[in-house]
């Protein structure tokens, strides 16, 4: 019996096996004082977004992580994904699925 994934990190980091164009993607949502959000994913360098709610603020940011990711690709890069990061305070922390 084959798993779809070999490794811990395969779990949490990087490309989903079976769909090469869906990503795991660990972002952090942060209220801001005017009642918006503004999210970072913690395991792509470089990459937010931000919206009026908080669902529209995730969704805002998985267009941004497919945009990063379609610059890095574009430019024949490795996708720069990362283990170790720092959670911001006040921040709620989850993991989305983002399919391209």
């Amino acid at each position: 019996m084959s798993t779809a994934f070999d490794s811990d990190r395969d779990l949490k980091f990087g490309e989903v096996r079976n769909n090469p164009k869906s990503y795991r993607a660990h972002v952090a949502v942060i209220p801001d004082a005017d009642g918006g959000f503004s999210v970072i994913v913690l395991n792509l360098p470089g990459t937010g977004s931000c919206g009026d709610s908080f669902d529209e603020a995730i969704a805002n940011v998985r267009d941004a992580i497919l945009g990063v990711v379609e610059s890095y690709e574009e430019d024949g890069l490795p996708i720069p994904w990362i283990t170790e990061y720092a959670v911001p305070q006040n921040a709620t922390c989850k993991w989305i699925l983002v399919n391209g």
